[in-house]
């Protein structure tokens, strides 16, 4: 993981936060503090990018951290970024209520500062990888899109220009361009700018001195990416050339995809991003092969789109897909569920909710470590996602930390208490070992079905499902209990 990561701090103890600003600025992050909730706040809408992690201190005056962290999590814009809560209290129930509200991680005052930069370097690296996979995934479905324009073109200009400008629109960068290389006599090319994204320089012939990333690919047959073109050797003579002629262009990265066009003209697809624009690296690169060899295809009219369908749904399952437990996330499964609730109360059909809880997941992180904690999720999800666990019309999802729920649409509460103790039992089941030590995981879980509990909206029905499970939890633990049905609804029935 690059240590240029970006670490918001938030304490209302100086002394802390300058021994958090020097730790972490120490160890390569880039760092920002702030005294209070509402401070920070303040940074974090001014900032010009998304931060890669927050730590907050869960006591604060003005704005506790779980209200930060509660006010982060309604607004689209941080719905993602990591949320680390550190606090000096011994409240047994904070650590799981911050979970709830969606942070990653939780730490106790004193805390060992190896431990805090082991944390935070892991849920960086966490979120910088699902970032990663959201955008190149964002680029390939752009690029499907892309593709199937291509279709509706009837000459090269038309399909050079669209692919130019619409790649640019994709990358936010400036400029995009099909560059036409023709081969002459021996040894020589003629290279000329087919079309831009921006429309200049279109017909020019070009010094391809100037562009080693163009000689590069057309050398190796394969493409070329440079992300930092100010240290890349590959543009070390050009770099000397363009401080002897003055005028040294802010380009801050290329990638230059060679494709067939004739058999004595070769194209080539240029990506160029400036200094105030976004780095081209890898998903820069794979958009680029995408485009390059649908230009192929349709100079071919060669229209093969069922592999890209496919990646597409691939694509769409993991931007909804928890990575530990393969479940649905937690934005996806609140939009099943407010669909499913909306449907249930139009045909006046029974819906059940089911929150289930790993029993004392505190105790397994802090006595076995978190890849054991990680584990025992692993393989709650593996069987909630496995074939006949639930019915096809069902949904299981992530809600936060140890915190599943499933939504069984068309159930009664008989049913779902049959799947509840179903669920309890397999999972009570499991033999898991840590350090060759044999550990025992447990469920508790709540139990809500509607219109027995007289929930209006999702909140409500979940609300009532962590109620009867927190009875569950009084109760003793690795046990299933039913929400009780409001008065309202036990009014209607009779």
């Amino acid at each position: 993981m690059s240590r240029s990561s970006t670490v918001y701090v938030a304490d209302d103890n100086p002394a802390i936060l300058q021994g958090l600003d020097r730790a972490l600025s120490g160890n390569g992050y880039r760092v920002r503090t702030a005294p209070s909730g509402p401070r920070l706040l303040e940074l974090l809408s001014a900032a010009p990018h998304v931060p890669d992690l927050l730590l907050l201190d869960v006591m604060m005056p003005e704005m506790s951290g779980l209200d930060v962290l509660r006010t982060l999590r309604r607004d689209p814009r941080w719905m993602d970024l990591p949320v680390v809560l550190i606090t000096a209290t011994n409240d047994a129930t904070l650590p799981v209520s911050a979970l709830r509200d969606g942070a990653v991680d939780f730490l106790t005052k004193p805390f060992r500062l190896d431990e805090l930069l082991a944390r935070v370097d892991s849920h960086i690296q966490r979120h910088q990888e699902l970032r990663r996979a959201r955008e190149q995934a964002r680029m390939r479905l752009q690029a499907i899109d892309l593709i199937r324009e291509l279709n509706r073109v009837v000459t090269a200009d038309e399909m050079f220009h669209l692919v130019t400008s619409r790649t640019a629109e994709i990358l936010g960068v400036c400029r995009c361009s099909v560059v036409v290389v023709e081969r002459g006599e021996p040894g020589e090319l003629v290279a000329r700018v087919a079309a831009t994204s921006d429309g200049s320089n279109e017909g020019q012939v070009l010094e391809l001195e100037r562009y080693p990333e163009i000689r590069a690919a057309l050398e190796r047959n394969s493409p070329v990416t440079v992300s930092d073109v100010a240290a890349s050797p590959l543009f070390a003579e050009t770099r000397a050339l363009w401080e002897r002629t003055g005028g040294v262009p802010e380009i801050r990265s290329v990638v230059a995809v060679p494709f067939p066009l004739t058999d004595t003209m070769t194209g080539v697809f240029l990506e160029r991003s400036l200094v105030d624009e976004p780095v081209l690296a890898e998903g820069a690169e794979e958009l680029g092969g995408r485009v390059a060899e649908a230009v192929v295809q349709a100079c071919g009219r060669v229209q093969v789109f069922q592999n890209l369908i496919e990646q597409r749904r691939r694509l769409h399952d993991l931007a909804h897909t928890d990575e530990l437990t393969g479940c649905a996330t937690r934005r996806s499964l609140m939009h099943f569920l407010r669909e499913e609730m909306e449907l249930a109360q139009a045909r006046q059909e029974p819906l059940s909710l089911l929150v289930l809880d790993v029993d004392r997941f505190k105790e397994i992180n802090d006595t076995h470590g978190h890849p054991s904690g990680d584990a025992v999720l692993r393989a709650l999800g593996s069987w909630l996602n496995a074939e006949g666990a639930l019915r096809s019309n069902d949904l299981a999802g992530r809600y936060g930390g140890d915190e599943f729920v499933v939504v069984l649409p068309q159930t009664t509460a008989a049913g779902a208490l049959r799947f509840a103790e179903r669920a309890r039992s397999y999972f009570g089941a499991l033999p898991f070992n840590f350090d060759d030590v044999p550990v025992r995981a447990t469920l508790s879980v709540g139990v809500a079905t509607w219109p027995e509990v007289d929930a209006r909206d999702p909140d409500e029905l979940i609300s009532a499902a962590d109620t009867a499970l927190y009875v569950a939890k009084q109760g003793g633990r690795d046990r299933v209990h039913q929400a009780l049905p409001t008065p309202r609804s036990q009014a209607r029935a009779g």
